[in-house]
C-alpha cells in the first residue's frame, strides 16, 4: 500500500518526532563537542570531562534512535 509524500512528511514532523529529532540532534552535537574537547586538551581533566560529555552524546543518539524507531513500529 503506497503512502502519499504529503502524509509521510506529515507524519515525520508530529510533535512527538520533532522532539525525539531534538534529542537525537542535541545527541549527535555533544559527541562532536566532547571529541574535540577530548582532542585538543592538555590537562587529563579536560580530556575527562570531554570523553564523558562525548559518551552522554553517544548515549543520547542511541536513545533517541530506539525511541523513534520504537515509535514507528507501535504506530504501524
Amino acid at each position: 500500500m503506497p503512502i502519499a509524500a504529503r502524509d509521510a512528511l506529515e507524519y515525520a514532523s508530529r510533535d512527538e518526532f520533532l522532539k525525539l529529532y531534538a534529542v537525537l540532534a542535541g545527541g549527535w552535537a555533544a559527541t562532536l563537542v566532547g571529541t574535540s574537547i577530548a582532542g585538543s586538551a592538555l590537562n587529563s581533566l579536560l580530556r575527562l570531562v570531554g570523553a564523558l560529555v562525548s559518551l552522554g552524546g553517544l548515549l543520547a543518539v542511541l536513545v533517541g534512535l530506539v525511541a523513534v524507531l520504537h515509535k514507528v513500529l507501535a504506530e504501524s
